[in-house]
């Protein structure tokens, strides 16, 4: 089956994926679902510190026997003198096997009332700390997208390649019945047919060997979405062929600061170290609590449900303060500052690199357009050359090998247009990763 005739096949049987599609899918990628399980960690940590404010409610019931053999202990009897008590004392007495039942039930309410200003704190660093693992969910959905979107690009240029050795394949049958023609014409000579069987063998393992990469490529996209292999074609999307618009590095760098994620989690880290601090104060001050316990206990399971005997309701307020801990209170402070410091040296030096990233990639895709610009105006020539050398050939006044090499050159200059305009819209893709959107 011949190149041509393979691609024909393939492309009846492959399902089109757009790149909207590829990016949808790439945010269910194992390092994305990874990252969301760190928010649903963070939200529960979030929760755990808020249930410190709400009154903490226990309640304990009870039911049991105890058997208790004959004993010999010491035990404290009263003494009599004429039948009158004249006292206490201790003697070792002899008791009997006996059984006490024992029925208990408690609840218990406990609220925190003040804990100098630890619960609050914990609280807002919790919020704080969710709001920066959202934004490196985000960042990493960002990243995903971008790999995504670059293995879709590369199956993309590799299916446009394989459509361009397959037109050269065309043009080089095309070569060979020209030279066949002259030769048996008398007006050509038999080297030329050779030269152009030649040629189209050539072509014909370019097209299989591209073959080969669209299938490389199109592996590389589905084990990134997380699908088993299946035959299926990247949709050329619209901006492949709309101009591209410029960007100013200095503007870029200000819309990254308002939509790029990592940014604002870069921030949320600062603002959680700030208040790791204030958690860390929280020691050298008291803590105040308030309690209130009802219990009921009694021997007898009748006693027990009465509810006029054997009720007892505790009220208090309890206030602890641990004035000195052997300079631990000091320590976390000091911990906790390191870790302010840190986060702010972290914010720092990311903020540069982030700065100096946009640049390089802005850089990176107004040289890729205009790379781009250079290969749509030489594949026009090259076109043009090729046009000729056919039509010098057909007079009989040029060569097979002129033809041949205009040929290359007008093949060269399809493939550095699409390998240019894929080339574009991926490094348009990395900008906008970098900036966090469309600036």
């Amino acid at each position: 089956m011949s190149a041509l005739s393979l691609l024909v096949v393939t492309q009846l049987a492959a399902t089109p994926i757009t790149l909207d599609e590829v990016r949808q899918a790439s945010r269910q990628s194992l390092d994305a679902i990874r990252a969301q399980l760190d928010v649903t960690r963070a939200e529960s940590s979030t929760k755990t510190a808020r249930s410190v404010i709400f009154p903490q409610l226990d309640l304990n019931l009870g039911a049991g026997v105890s058997f208790i053999g004959s004993q010999r202990a010491f035990s404290t009897v009263p003494t009599f003198e004429n039948g009158a008590l004249t006292g206490f004392e201790q003697k070792v007495v002899n008791t009997q096997p006996s059984e006490q039942g024992r029925f208990t039930f408690g609840l218990g309410l406990n609220q925190l009332i003040y804990d100098g200003g630890r619960w609050w704190n914990q609280i807002a660093q919790s919020g704080a700390q969710e709001e920066a693992v959202r934004g490196q969910l985000a960042e990493q959905q960002l990243s995903s997208e971008l790999e995504a979107t670059r293995r879709f690009f590369e199956l993309l240029k590799a299916q446009l390649a394989l459509k361009v050795f397959v037109e050269s394949v065309a043009r080089s049958k095309q070569q060979v019945d020209r030279a066949n023609g002259l030769y048996e014409a008398g007006r050509g000579q038999r080297s030329a047919v050779y030269d152009a069987r030649t040629s189209l063998a050539n072509d014909e393992i370019n097209a299989v060997r591209q073959r080969q990469r669209v299938g490389q490529a199109r592996l590389s996209l589905l084990q990134w979405l997380g699908r088993s292999d299946s035959e299926v074609e990247a949709v050329v999307p619209e901006a492949l062929t709309q101009p591209a618009p410029h960007f100013e590095t200095a503007k870029a760098i200000e819309f990254a600061r308002k939509s790029r994620p990592l940014f604002r989690s870069l921030e949320a880290n600062v603002r959680a170290g700030e208040l790791g601090v204030s958690v860390s104060r929280a020691d050298y001050f008291p803590r105040i609590s308030a309690s209130a316990q009802y219990q009921r206990q009694s021997p007898e399971i009748g006693l027990f449900f009465d509810p006029t005997r054997q009720n007892v309701l505790a009220l208090g307020a309890n206030l602890t303060w641990d004035l000195f801990s052997g300079f631990q209170h000091v320590a976390q402070e000091e911990r906790a500052r390191a870790d302010l410091s840190q986060a702010q040296a972290q914010q720092h030096q990311t903020i540069i690199d982030l700065e100096a990233e946009i640049a390089r990639t802005n850089e990176a895709y107004a040289t890729e357009v205009e790379v781009l610009a250079i290969s749509e105006m030489n594949v026009g020539v090259a076109k043009e050359q090729a046009a000729l050398e056919d039509e010098r050939f057909s007079a009989g006044a040029g060569s097979s090998l002129e033809v041949r090499n205009a040929q290359i050159k007008y093949t060269q200059a399809q493939l550095s247009v699409l390998q240019g305009r894929a080339d574009v819209a991926t490094a348009r893709a990395a900008l906008e990763r970098t900036v966090g959107g469309t600036p």
